[in-house]
């Protein structure tokens, strides 16, 4: 697995190569090392210097920003130095950092340093000797943040050194590592650029990032952000407008003429709803409405034979360049589509391992970069939500993936004596100043009553002083039933009386609300993240959907996740599991034979295609069976859903939807 923390602006030329290829063989054997090399900052091309060909800027967190003289014109090289201090002063003033790191009279002399290359002896000598102390680490952090675009809400983050756990974890200065900045900076040679990474990779920030350089470079451009899901697509259309502010974007939004963020299917009735309804009115071609029998597959295939027939003259490109989110929602024919229709360029971000169950072959589009650095959750609670998801601390696993796939998702295998594997995750830089001795990222507890919880959470504030309501989440495991929805009534009344604080139950409202404890059931917490994460379930059973649940909702923490269950059979395997995570850092396992992973793939293959055989009609019906409706009344409730924003096969919402609405179609 090539490592992603190396960034490399320049095009390496006969004054630069040497110095770049002793910052690559650096990086080799240190590939933790976060470095970015770059003549100018990034992110606007109207920064540029006489001089810059013949010198480089060496960034790397807890070092001052290195300027590297490579021609040895003294007066030039100083020139080139004064401007670009010009320039990140700006820069910063353009992003109230100034306030916070200051003028550079205040910062050039402790965080930059001027360096002849005539009189380097090794790039690591270099690195040393430009250490500096961990009081001004932030403001050198915070620099490089401006220079490569990784803007933060410096009112949130400050240059001052956190002083708790919790501060240094929320005020965590953000950086994109290599990869990242790669997507949003490197030309690519083709017109399909695809991302894939795991769930809280930064996959959707990304995508903004995208759309804000490729808005601002052409004022003509249209451009096209879709995703399936219908409430991702509100978020982001939300989102848009708030990151163009944040980021400082002077171009107004031009709503349907030069952007357009939808989900993926749209009305007939307003071409401007849905990707496949613009199409539709765009090149005039018929609409077919959302039904049980239309799929992607079909419904994209026709545009795209139908565009095929066109002559050349007659063709127009609907858009110049198209983003969509969440790949793994879409078959392979709409990206065949949206490189037809796209003048310049698609952009695809994907979740590699949304589902921990899913085959690890499953790919329908070639990836260009993939992203495994998880920087939301500690490596630690990672590595046990996918020990114990994938059941790797049990005798009998449930999953297990070749070498290859284990390396895209971030593991380097090590194999012992036997079949004994350990898995190593890298560490991530926003857990490097913890001392991970401290604490455990995730406990285990035998007791899920009201009485344990509050008094967990009573722990949790008593050694974290700066702890509020909306830093904890608690998350139900079980399925919904009147016990599930009777046992948060006495948790909220439990949590007010003994702690003082309001629950907000966001299975009803959906949403984070400030200084409330957030409580909910498991479908309402994708996308959110948490300082601290409470999973309460009856036992850890073997079903492929609760591990997958429980993988999930384990992962949602930023500190620490907390497992409770009531029935603690088969609970020690796991609680070994992640001793050993804990003390060593790495999952200790036992690799099936070949006739056992022959068996978990038969087992699993089964279970993909009872799912995937599965009809939207045969789902509803089953639900209208465990429900007891009438058959004179489904018709209208199937046609009433149709027309929601529910997701097919969202069961938790489609029952509600149905109990909800059923008096009325009686």
């Amino acid at each position: 697995m090539e490592k992603n923390l190396l960034y490399i602006q320049i095009e390496e030329n006969s004054l630069n190569s040497a110095i770049l290829n002793e910052i690559k063989g650096y990086c080799g054997e240190n590939p933790n090392e976060q470095l970015y090399v770059i003549n100018a900052p990034l992110g606007d091309k109207k920064y540029k210097y006489p001089y810059q060909e013949n010198a480089v800027v060496i960034l790397s967190p807890r070092h001052k920003l290195m300027f590297v003289d490579l021609k040895g014109d003294d007066e030039s090289f100083e020139e080139f130095y004064d401007d670009f201090l010009e320039d990140i002063n700006s820069i910063s003033d353009k992003y109230n950092y100034r306030n916070h790191i200051g003028r550079p009279r205040e910062w050039k002399q402790n965080n930059t340093a001027l360096i002849s290359y005539g009189n380097l002896t090794s790039f690591k000598l270099l690195l040393n000797n430009n250490k500096i102390a961990p009081e001004i680490q932030r403001v050198s952090e915070l620099l490089i943040s401006l220079l490569i675009g990784s803007i933060n809400d410096i009112d949130k983050v400050g240059a001052k050194v956190p002083e708790t756990i919790l501060a240094r974890v929320k005020k965590n200065i953000i950086l994109f590592d290599g990869e990242q900045t790669r997507f949003i900076y490197q030309e690519f040679n083709k017109k399909s650029v695809s991302i894939q990474g795991l769930s809280g990779t930064g996959k959707t920030e990304l995508l903004l990032h995208k759309l804000k350089e490729l808005y601002i470079q052409d004022e003509s451009s249209r451009i096209y952000f879709t995703c399936h899901n219908i409430a991702l697509a509100n978020n982001l259309r939300e989102r848009v407008p708030n990151f163009f502010n944040f980021m400082r974007v002077d171009k107004q939004i031009e709503w349907h003429k030069r952007l357009w963020v939808t989900h993926a299917w749209g009305s007939k009735n307003d071409p401007n709803t849905g990707f496949y309804s613009y199409l539709c009115n765009f090149y005039n071609l018929p609409f077919s409405r959302w039904s049980v029998d239309n799929t992607y597959e079909k419904i994209f295939k026709q545009i795209l034979d139908r565009i095929n027939l066109l002559n050349e003259n007659d063709f127009e490109f609907a858009f110049d360049y198209i983003l969509v989110d969440e790949r793994q929602d879409f078959p392979s024919v709409f990206f065949e589509l949206c490189e037809k229709i796209a003048k310049h360029k698609v952009y695809i971000a994907g979740d590699i391992f949304q589902d921990i169950f899913e085959k690890a072959d499953k790919s329908d589009v070639a990836v260009d970069i993939v992203l495994n650095r998880c920087y939301r959750t500690d490596p630690r609670t990672l590595m046990f939500a996918h020990g114990i998801g994938l059941g790797l601390f049990e005798k009998k696993k449930l999953n297990w993936f070749p070498d290859s796939y284990w390396n895209d998702i971030g593991y380097t295998l090590e194999r012992v004596d036997g079949n004994l594997v350990r898995l190593h995750r890298d560490p991530i830089r926003r857990f490097e100043d913890l001392n991970t001795d401290d604490f455990e990222s995730v406990v285990i507890g035998g007791s899920n009553s009201v009485g344990d919880v509050v008094k967990i959470i009573t722990g949790i504030r008593t050694k974290h002083k700066d702890l509020l309501p909306d830093d904890i989440a608690i998350i139900i495991l079980e399925e919904n039933t009147k016990q599930t929805y009777e046992y948060i009534d006495s948790l909220s009344v439990y949590i007010g009386r003994q702690l003082g604080w309001n629950v907000n139950r966001a299975y009803e409202n959906k949403n984070k609300i400030p200084n409330t404890v957030f409580v909910s059931n498991s479908n309402n917490v994708k996308g959110l993240e948490f300082p601290f994460v409470i999973c309460i379930a009856g036992s850890i059973t073997n079903t492929y959907k609760f591990r997958n649940i429980l993988y999930t909702m384990l992962t949602r923490s930023f500190i620490q996740s907390y497992l409770l269950v009531h029935e603690e059979k088969g609970i020690d395997q796991n609680k070994e599991g992640l001793r050993i995570i804990n003390k060593y850092h790495y999952i200790q396992t036992i690799e099936p034979n070949v006739k056992e992973k022959r068996e978990i793939q038969n087992k699993l293959t089964k279970f993909i295609q009872s799912n995937t055989n599965l009809s939207y009609e045969d789902f509803l019906t089953n639900i209208f069976d465990e429900l007891n409706i009438d058959k004179d009344k489904r018709s209208k409730l199937s046609e009433a859903l149709l027309k929601t924003g529910i997701d097919r096969f969202d069961k938790a919402k489609t029952i509600k939807f149905i109990r909800t609405n059923l008096e009325f179609y009686m």
